[in-house]
């Protein structure tokens, strides 16, 4: 019992000191304040929303293989979408 709560003690401890840079790398790799690598940021987070919804449309009538890959674009058009706003609203604090 002390283990569990020791590693649950320790996922709070990570979870409270996430920054930006470690939920969306793009940040880390892409210096977010010139506008050319934030375009390719935004880019690259389109590119995947765009490959995910090709992907539904492509394998969404397979039975069992499109309800996964549906879940697994719905997270990823999720995450795009986010890092979308993320990476402009961090633009415009530091511009």
């Amino acid at each position: 019992m002390e283990d569990i709560l020791e590693l649950l003690d320790k996922a709070k401890e990570k979870l409270t000191n996430l920054s930006m840079e470690d939920v969306f790398p793009l940040m880390r790799k892409y210096n977010i304040d010139d506008v050319k690598e934030l375009c390719i940021s935004v880019g690259i987070y389109l590119g995947a929303i765009i490959f995910f919804v090709i992907v539904i449309f492509a394998l969404g009538w397979i039975p069992v293989l499109g309800v996964i890959m549906k879940i697994i674009s719905f997270i990823v058009i999720i995450y795009g979408t986010v890092g979308i706003f993320a990476s402009l609203l961090t633009y415009m604090k530091y511009n």
